[in-house]
């Protein structure tokens, strides 16, 4: 049963932006932690059926575009969380146990929020659903689909976004992957406004670098990016909240927009020593999730 703090009125709307993701549970958990009070409705994307195609299409042209080790791991990145919801909610009744990491649809039900499931985040019946919400910001955060301009100018204050490395370095879908690829030894997190259409271009709110592990896997580095990008948001809503042209705009020549890698420049990136994913990583945030052992950073 939610808490009384959980039940409390909400002082300011917040609307959440995400797709559930194994790594990224740190991070959401965070944010619920943070906002869930403030968090009136989610919408969660639906990946599989909809305009990216049924499960298997996308399987498919996953493993032709960019290889089978990439493809097995986004796809057991995704799925993953699905199955351990399952598990999770029925090891609670015997255990009596709250996990350590919620899934998005524990979450929106422990907060109150309205959860809605859509392939299409600017379709007319998700415009109404966020207008009727009335939200001073929506938050994005891990999400496969690109806002247009009616529904980012539906906040009263701003549409913001949490994104995985220091921008304008590394802008598009998977750029803790080129981080490693490349060998950087410094990325993080930036959460920047959502001006208009172009990806991951907006003012920069808040930044935080985070030092990479050379022997970290992807994996590993996508939680402590999102996670460090979490933690900046209170910072960032804050400032906004003071004045909502607060921010430095981007140099967009100063970085680069890099998509999904080759299945050719994955053979080169896992022959140079890259790690998509460490067993024991994956293994501490399932167990947190189905409520066996406790989440430590």
């Amino acid at each position: 049963m939610p808490s009384a703090a959980e039940n409390r009125p909400k002082t300011r709307t917040i609307v959440i932006c995400h797709i559930d993701s194994l790594c990224c549970l740190p991070a959401l958990n965070a944010v619920f932690a943070e906002f869930g009070n403030d968090i009136g409705l989610v919408l969660s994307s639906r990946r599989f059926g909809s305009s990216h195609g049924t499960f298997w299409e996308q399987t498919t042209a996953g493993f032709r575009r960019f290889g089978i080790p990439l493809n097995l791991w986004l796809g057991f990145d995704l799925i993953s969380v699905s199955i351990v919801a399952w598990f999770a909610r029925w090891l609670s009744l015997v255990t009596r146990r709250t996990p350590a990491l919620a899934t998005l649809p524990e979450l929106a039900r422990r907060y109150n929020a309205r959860l809605i499931e859509t392939p299409d985040v600017n379709s007319s019946e998700t415009l109404a659903a966020v207008q009727a919400c009335a939200p001073d910001f929506i938050v994005v955060m891990n999400f496969d689909q690109i806002l247009q301009p009616p529904l980012i100018g539906l906040p009263k204050v701003a549409a913001l976004n949490v994104h995985p490395s220091l921008l304008p370095k590394l802008r598009g879908p998977c750029p803790v992957l080129w981080a490693q690829a490349r060998q950087e030894h410094i990325s993080g997190a930036t959460v920047h406004a959502i001006e208009d259409r172009t990806i991951d271009a907006g003012r920069v709110i808040a930044q935080v670098e985070v030092p990479i592990d050379g022997a970290a896997s992807v994996g590993e580095l996508t939680t402590q990016f999102f996670l460090a990008g979490a933690r900046a948001l209170p910072t960032a809503l804050a400032r906004l909240a003071a004045d909502s042209t607060a921010g430095r705009p981007q140099q967009l020549s100063d970085g680069q927009y890099l998509g999904y890698p080759t299945a050719l420049q994955m053979k080169d990136f896992r022959r140079a020593g890259l790690r998509l994913c460490r067993l024991r990583h994956a293994a501490h945030l399932v167990l947190a999730a189905l409520g066996v052992t406790r989440w430590k950073p």
